[in-house]
């Protein structure tokens, strides 16, 4: 019943969201799903970054909610990788331990565009939560993403990864919320 409120909740705040959103971006694998709503910091009186808020919840009842803010280059004719840098933060709970998990970590993306007639790439993504920046139950947390993504339209773009989502907590050391292949998608709108 969480996970569907949970699910709703945020495609509800998707959709009612102003008009300068920039998008959505899905992605699920067989125990794990991620929900991100998209929008670049125009929006909130700042340009020059994307903004994401959304959660992730798997199937032991663990959810996390998630905000994060990375400033990204564009590929040029020239140069085909995309760099950024940024931050993400990290709240929520563990179930099976009743642990909670906060975390600010900073971190960056890394995207090659592969030369196409279809445009597609890879990319690399990437964030570190050490202690100092850690708070709750949590000692420290990482978040690794690789995927291969492909643009079907101009304004969807599919893909499939991996991810991987590790916080350490006092009292269960290092848990696995995430260790999966997924397959996602992000629209822009």
């Amino acid at each position: 019943m969480f996970k569907r409120a949970f699910a709703a909740s945020l495609l509800l705040a998707a959709a009612s969201a102003p008009a300068c959103a920039s998008g959505l971006d899905i992605s699920l694998s067989n125990k794990t799903a991620n929900i991100m709503y998209l929008t670049d910091s125009g929006s909130l009186g700042y340009g020059g970054a994307d903004v994401g808020f959304g959660g992730f919840f798997n199937d032991n009842n663990d959810y996390l909610g998630m905000a994060n803010l990375l400033v990204t280059s564009n590929p040029s004719s020239d140069n085909n990788f995309q760099f950024g840098v940024g931050a993400k933060g990290y709240a929520g709970q563990l179930n099976d331990t009743n642990e909670s998990v906060g975390a600010i970590g900073i971190g960056g993306l890394v995207r090659y565009v592969i030369p196409s007639r279809t445009p597609m790439g890879i990319a690399l993504e990437g964030y570190v939560a050490p202690k100092i920046t850690s708070f709750g139950d949590t000692e420290h947390l990482y978040e690794g993403m690789v995927r291969f993504e492909l643009e079907g339209m101009p304004s969807t773009r599919g893909y499939i990864g991996y991810r991987t989502l590790k916080p350490q907590t006092h009292d269960a050391g290092k848990v696995e919320l995430d260790d999966e292949v997924d397959v996602g998608i992000r629209i822009t709108f």
